[in-house]
Order: C-alpha cells, then structure tokens, then sequence
C-alpha cells in the first residue's frame, strides 16, 4: 500500500485524501463516487505511476525483514514496514529531504489503515457470535416495533407490560451516528423495509441491513470486551478462564482472516494496548 501511493499523484478535483484515491483505484465504493468519476481522476494524472517506491525496493525490505532475526518464524506487516522506512535514509534514488519527509509521511498514513484493519478484524473476531448478534438483533427489533406502533412490550422474567427500551435502542442506533432528531424516522424506515419484505414474502435478519449489522457488532463489542478482560493482555498474568475465551478469539482470527499462531498473538497483543489506552474509533 505505501508504495502504491509513493506513485499516486495527489487529486486536484473532487476534495478526496490520497488514500481514499487509492482506494478507489483498487475497487473500493466509496459514497459519492462513480465510475466516471475516477476514469477522471485518472485522466488528470496521465503519467501516475512513473515515480516513486519501486516494486524492487519493496522485495529487498521483506528479504531483510525474514533474515532480520533467525529466531523469529513468520513476519508481520509492522516489521516490513519499519524496514522499508529504515531504508528511506539510504535510498540511492531519493534526492532530497523534502521527498524522504513525504514518504515518512505516507507511511504515517498506512500505519494509521493498518492499525483500523486489525482493530475490526479483532472487533469482528470478538463478536464472531452469531447468536449472540441475533439475540441482540431481536431484542432491538422487538423494541423498535412496540415503539413505532405505541405498544408496551412483556417482559418475559417478570410477565409485566414495559415500555421499549430506549437505553438499549439509542445505544445501538448511535453506533451508526443516527442523532437523536433521526431516531424516529430511522426507526419507522426500518419498520416499513421489513413490512416490504415481508409482502413479498422475503424475511429480514441482522444481515439485510449493513449499517445495522454493524451497529449491532459495536454495540455487542462494546458489551463483552470488558468481560473478556483483553487488556489483560498488556499483563503478564492471565486467569483460565480469561485465556480461554482469548483462545476462541485467535482460533477465529487464524479461521476468518488467516493468521497464523503467532500473528494471531501478536495482533491481540498490540490490539490490546491501544484498548488500554482508550484509543479506538468506532
């Protein structure tokens, strides 16, 4: 990614960063944006691509990042680009400071991606509990729909009439930045998509909508990162029953995105230390 950029030229038109051009160049739908739209971008910048990081120098820094430490048996994106940038300050073709400040710059900028990447990919390895997200799903749809129609809703412990759960509601909604002036037609619009599916016979489940889906995901991480205890991984002692649920949490990460064992770890590990520092983005 940060050699790609080292080539891209910075968009004049359309008010876009260079990484979201990036992003469009690689497929990705941004709001917004057409097809048309990056044929443009790309017709400004006719000789994008000439300049820049070279595919050569990219190899050379994964070679020296496997032969780095002998002791070490896989190696992971921090350690290819900490030698990338090291190499930055005798690279043959960069020919002023200027240039080499720019490119300590962009990788500034892929380290900040790469961090959002692992941050959800622990997030979604977290909350990988699909009936937990339809128990939640349920509760917020069964709440929304007395809201909208004015019902109180049974609450099945105590066997006595309640009003919707409005706690539960707006810390799901404002997950997915719906303000509390939208509440109420984004509820009403929910409940008339599912009336719409079902008239045509379709059903609607937490995978239909994709805002809220990941509305739902936030709130169910939100819930049970805490009683998973993962900051406990900044520490040197870890109990069972904690390591356990540790355990389930890489055993996805290595299923769903790949890792080994040890990636997994060190992934949780570094992960970990920006929960405690409270430094997340939702």
């Amino acid at each position: 990614m940060w050699a790609i950029l080292t080539r891209l030229e910075e968009p004049k038109i359309y008010n876009i960063t260079l990484m979201q051009k990036l992003k469009l160049y690689n497929g990705k739908m941004i709001p917004g944006f057409t097809a048309d739209m990056v044929a443009e971008l790309r017709k400004e910048a006719r000789r994008e691509g000439m300049f820049g990081i070279s595919p050569r120098y990219v190899q050379d820094k994964i070679s020296n990042a496997l032969v780095a430490d002998p002791t070490v048996t896989c190696v992971n994106p921090f350690m290819v680009m900490n030698e990338m940038e090291a190499g930055l300050d005798h690279h043959s073709l960069i020919s002023s400071e200027d240039q080499r400040r720019y490119y300590r710059e962009l990788m500034a900028l892929v380290r900040s991606e790469y961090e959002e990447i692992i941050k959800n990919e622990v997030q979604q390895a977290i909350v990988a509990d699909e009936e937990a997200i339809n128990r939640l799903f349920l509760n917020y749809i069964d709440n929304v729909r007395a809201y909208t129609l004015g019902e109180k809703i049974r609450n099945k412990y105590t066997g006595q009439y309640e009003e919707p759960d409005e706690r539960l509601m707006r810390s799901i909604e404002e997950k997915i930045d719906i303000p509390e002036n939208r509440k109420d037609d984004f509820r009403r619009e929910l409940m008339n998509y599912i009336g719409a599916l079902a008239v045509s016979g379709k059903g609607f489940d937490y995978r239909s909508n994709e805002r809220l889906y990941r509305a739902l995901q936030l709130k169910l991480f939100e819930d049970q990162k805490d009683a998973i205890k993962l900051s406990s991984l900044v520490t040197s002692v870890v109990d069972k029953e904690t390591q356990e649920k540790i355990d389930i949490i890489k055993a996805r990460m290595k299923r769903n995105f790949g890792y080994c064992d040890i990636c997994a770890s060190d992934v949780l590990h570094y992960v970990a230390s920006i929960f405690a520092r409270g430094d997340i983005k939702q």
